[in-house]
């Protein structure tokens, strides 16, 4: 069932603009990344500052966004040889298991900044997003660079079903990393406010969008791991379809509150790139009603 939804047309335009649109957001951190490198070489007094006062904060994010931007290249690439190419899975795995190992190292990145986030004596002391960034980072480093591995040492057909309850889970634990992302920054105005201060006017749009969209598509995500552990694979797809569709309608929620706010400029700071997971999310579900379990 799983290599017919994988060849299924809507599914595979979906999933190219998802990774496309990961790619562009991600080019964008990585451009500005380097401008800053460039900048402390040559020591152009803005960037030399930026970089010497952030110190390992800055050298950890710039490595995890090279990481990431290559795993995000890497996937693109495995696509085309996979659906234009015609090329079995088998000679994409290496691929596959790069991009995994690569994607762990750009959450490992965080590891520095979510310390100075949590250190009461920074400038950029914010307990809240501290905890978010540690939370990103156990829910996807440890799983995917395990799920590398074991793709990697996969080689019976006896245990691809293990192999499938592993993806899955790195699947929900991927979500739920999105999701701590999007959280973490509404608790921090908790911290600050109230929630009723939350509740007025266009804020409570934004609050209400990220407090129930966001713990839905974790929900979404286990169930659909539930399932994945029961080998219904039918129902795991359409949970995980829902679980992206909740996580995409989210933040195109999310865009048009920023604009009737006029705060478009934060919009890159959250994951942004999630919008066509929506349109995956819903080919997936689409795609199951035409298969049998």
């Amino acid at each position: 069932m799983l290599n017919t939804l994988l060849s299924n047309k809507n599914v595979k335009v979906w999933l190219a603009a998802s990774l496309f649109s990961l790619f562009i957001y991600t080019a964008y951190w990585t451009i500005k990344s380097y401008e800053r490198l460039l900048g402390f070489i040559f020591k152009v007094p803005e960037h030399y500052l930026y970089v010497t006062t952030l110190d390992g904060v800055f050298w950890a994010g710039h490595i995890g966004l090279t990481a990431r931007i290559t795993a995000v290249l890497i996937g693109l690439t495995a696509l085309y040889l996979l659906w234009i190419k015609q090329k079995p899975f088998s000679k994409i795995k290496p691929l596959v298991i790069s991009a995994l190992f690569l994607e762990s190292i750009n959450f490992i990145g965080l590891l520095p900044s979510a310390l100075w986030l949590l250190r009461p004596d920074t400038f950029i002391y914010s307990p809240s997003l501290g905890i978010g960034y540690v939370l990103q980072i156990l829910f996807t480093a440890p799983l995917l660079s395990t799920l590398a591995i074991k793709l990697k040492n996969h080689s019976s057909t006896d245990d691809t079903p293990r192999l499938w309850v592993f993806a899955a889970a790195t699947f929900a634990g991927y979500i739920s990393a999105l999701a701590a992302n999007g959280l973490s920054r509404w608790a921090g105005m908790i911290s600050v406010d109230n929630v009723a201060f939350l509740l007025e006017g266009n804020r409570a749009v934004g609050f209400l969008n990220a407090v129930i969209l966001l713990p839905s598509a974790i929900a979404f995500a286990v169930l659909g791991l539930y399932y994945a552990t029961k080998l219904r694979t039918k129902s795991m797809i359409k949970w995980f379809g829902t679980s992206l569709a909740m996580m995409g309608l989210h933040y195109i929620i999310y865009i048009a509150y920023s604009y009737a706010t006029n705060s478009l400029n934060l919009a890159p700071l959250v994951d942004i790139w999630t919008i066509p997971l929506l349109g995956l999310g819903i080919a997936l579900i689409d795609s199951t009603r035409q298969t049998k379990n």
